[in-house]
């Protein structure tokens, strides 16, 4: 049987402490400058501090990863050598991330909490050594490298009392739930399950409610019940779509803008026509190095650059802070696809911009997206140096290939 849950009313005066988190964990969240949980961390809470089954859906923004890693870390035995935690994510960079969320949780090592980033394109036997001398309590990484571990030998899951499962949409599609049924199979049983998305594509959760024990439903709301995001498309041919970018960012002048294309190729080739036209940027992509991807985003991150073209690998989960624009350059066939990648921006109640470049036989994909996300997308012109959204162009979607 499926148990989903109703949204449960809270006292909008909720901090960290009333909602029972331990002394411990409230000095380093005060330390952060962190005292108001989100909507998803108050509702996730209860159920995952009892170390119940849960699935958590909330908007990107609105604090997932905290929401299930406070109760999971806050039941770790610090004394002994196992390992208790196992976060599994989608991509390396995600990975990354979450790991630095625990990090910065334990920045001044107060809780105590050893940990271990377990990801491919990275030095395989540095990992092994790592978990013989660091013994950590928590490893996050990629189920692939997980396996690999596993199978040498060197990764011991049978002590895990919990295991997070991020972007479970995609962990437990075709391409992944392979491996993440391999790893679950080397855990005790009764182990807990945790599993977070922004959405639910197709038969996740029942998939979920199979592996776990009455998975509970918990929802979260955003950090605003407004959307903080404006959409926007502009129209051009599939030849001119490179010279309609080029245009779009001189007109638009981005603080710091993500660009997507669907796939590594167009990434790398979206990034040499840049090259020639000197246009600061960074590429991020599938087919880099660890180190190569760590240091686009790293350039990206601290303002060096102020634009990171991206294929799909990074509209997973990534926290950007200060992402002004989300530009579609290739635009996604699914709603839930453009939903993770305009989630990049707007974070937080902040403010943000989404552009998508359309060509005749994509508008019907816009029109999708506003019946299937409840949104507005204006359609923009660019003249004369502008990005034009007079009333004129501000209309709904028209398929001009009709």
């Amino acid at each position: 049987m499926l148990f989903r849950l109703s949204h449960v009313t809270v006292d909008p005066m909720s901090t960290f402490k009333t909602i029972g988190i331990s002394y411990s964990f409230l000095r380093e969240l005060d330390r952060l400058k962190m005292r108001t949980p989100s909507d998803i961390q108050i509702q996730a809470y209860p159920f995952l501090s009892k170390g119940k089954d849960a699935w958590l859906n909330a908007p990107t923004g609105s604090g997932k990863t905290l929401a299930y890693l406070i109760p999971l870390l806050e039941r770790t035995d610090t004394s002994t050598k196992d390992i208790q935690v196992a976060v599994i994510a989608p991509t390396q960079e995600l990975a990354v991330q979450i790991h630095e969320a625990v990090r910065t949780l334990d920045a001044n090592g107060n809780l105590a909490i050893r940990s271990q980033l377990l990801i491919g394109n990275a030095s395989s036997k540095r990992q092994k050594e790592q978990l013989k001398k660091k013994k950590p309590h928590i490893v996050i990484g990629s189920s692939g490298r997980m396996i690999e571990l596993v199978q040498a030998g060197k990764l011991k899951l049978h002590n895990v009392r919990a295991v997070s499962i991020d972007e479970a949409d995609v962990m437990l599609s075709e391409d992944h739930i392979g491996n993440l049924e391999a790893l679950l199979k080397r855990m005790p049983r009764d182990r807990q399950l945790v599993f977070s998305s922004a959405t639910e594509k197709a038969d996740a959760f029942r998939i979920a409610q199979e592996m776990g024990k009455e998975v509970a439903w918990v929802t979260g709301e955003n950090i605003e019940s407004d959307s903080t995001i404006e959409h926007f498309y502009v129209d051009s041919d599939y030849h001119h779509r490179a010279d309609t970018l080029r245009k779009l960012l001189r007109a638009v002048q981005p603080q710091r803008a993500l660009i997507f294309t669907h796939r590594n190729r167009g990434a790398k080739e979206l990034g040499n026509g840049f090259e020639r036209f000197d246009i600061p940027h960074a590429v991020l992509h599938g087919e880099l190095s660890k180190f190569e991807r760590e240091s686009a985003l790293k350039r990206f991150r601290t303002g060096t650059v102020p634009y990171l073209i991206s294929s799909d690998v990074s509209a997973r989960g990534l926290d950007i802070q200060g992402l002004t624009h989300i530009i579609n350059f290739d635009i996604p066939t699914l709603p839930d696809d453009y939903l993770h990648r305009v989630g990049r921006t707007g974070r937080m109640g902040e403010a943000g911009v989404a552009i998508s470049i359309v060509a005749g036989d994509e508008v019907r994909l816009i029109r999708r997206y506003e019946a299937d996300l409840d949104i507005t997308v204006k359609r923009g012109k660019l003249q004369g140096g502008v990005f034009d959204l007079s009333p004129a162009n501000d209309s709904p979607a028209e398929d001009s290939s009709s």
